[in-house]
């Protein structure tokens, strides 16, 4: 006689075994592409995962919000996908070559990640910082195996020039983010494939912080090219550059505004501005509500997300819609 629990139990391990199948037989393409084994730690740089925000946003009805995680690279930005794409694109033009120094200026992610990747790759870092550098990114740059030069110069436009003399002195190499266009062109490449792949194709909207608006220029063409319809749109202080050129009110103003030559003004749809304080409280709610820690940019492109929903909730939607929140960095 066979025993009954038995019985229920083979079933249910039989059906278990079958319904696997069918999702490796459907996906199986797909989660392939999540291999687990790195050939080196430069492997972790992108793939970063879409987070759905459940409270904050659930008011507007029939939008969805995402956080695309670049504070999940390994420094903890999206500044390592265009740092490797620059180091990459130098060395294989024959512009960086073994044995020459990288030579950075300023504090902030992007000399973070040129930092490690230059260690990782055994090339000497040389970074030119303020005065007024605070001692913990300082400690972070000479943690990451930068050597680092506190300078008397505060103006950013001094202290790059600083690097290019230093470099020209000892035939070392600048890596110039705001000019060079290996960084939108990885952000078309990897960026913006994974959100399409990700949320399978029903992308609505994106946003971003400006910095020198490389991400947001490869990651719109990729999405637009794909979907002439997606939003695209930045959110940041009214001092960016970006967002001074987008509020300029002819073209002389605009001609007067020095704009990094990766961005790409004519992609954005939609420019937002928000205060510090507006951008303290969303970070707080990123924390308090959906239990994610971030930098203050990831606040204040939530705000400019925020304000876009009212603009595609007056434009009356009925499919549902999708906004995708680049989160730049953990810090």
């Amino acid at each position: 006689m066979i025993d009954p629990i038995s019985k229920g139990i083979d079933d249910f391990g039989n059906s278990l075994l079958q319904a696997l199948n069918s999702v490796q037989g459907i996906f199986g393409k797909e989660l392939s592409v999540a291999n687990p084994v790195k050939d080196n730690v430069l492997q972790l740089i992108g793939n970063t995962p879409l987070i759905k925000l459940n409270r904050i946003g659930s008011e507007h009805e029939g939008i969805h919000f995402y956080l695309k995680a670049e504070f999940l690279n390994p420094t903890g930005s999206a500044k390592d996908r265009t740092a490797l794409a620059i180091y990459l694109d130098a060395e294989r033009r024959g512009k960086l070559k073994k044995g020459m120094t990288v030579v950075l200026c300023g504090a902030g992610s992007s000399s973070v990640s040129f930092s490690w990747i230059g260690k990782f790759k055994e090339y000497p870092v040389l970074c030119f910082v303020p005065i007024q550098t605070p001692p913990d990114k300082i400690q972070v740059l000479r943690s990451y195996g930068a050597e680092v030069v506190v300078t008397n110069e505060s103006d950013p436009t001094r202290l790059q020039e600083l690097a290019e003399e230093k470099s020209k002195k000892i035939n070392g190499w600048v890596p110039e983010e705001s000019l060079n266009p290996a960084g939108p062109n990885f952000h078309f490449k990897t960026t913006g494939p994974e959100i399409w792949r990700d949320l399978g194709n029903k992308v609505g909207a994106v946003i971003s912080a400006p910095g020198t608006g490389a991400a947001i220029t490869g990651i719109g063409r990729y999405l637009k090219s794909q979907d002439s319809k997606i939003l695209v749109a930045i959110a940041g202080k009214k001092t960016s550059p970006l967002i001074r050129y987008a509020s300029a009110s002819g073209k002389i103003e605009k001609e007067t505004i020095d704009l990094p030559s990766v961005y790409d003004p004519k992609l954005i749809d939609f420019h937002f501005t928000a205060t510090e304080e507006e951008a303290l409280h969303l970070q707080a709610d990123l924390y308090e509500k959906e239990g994610i820690f971030v930098g203050l940019t990831t606040g204040i492109v939530m705000i400019g997300a925020l304000r876009l929903a009212e603009l595609v909730k007056r434009d009356d939607r009925r499919e549902p819609f999708n906004i995708v929140v680049l989160s730049p960095d953990r810090v």
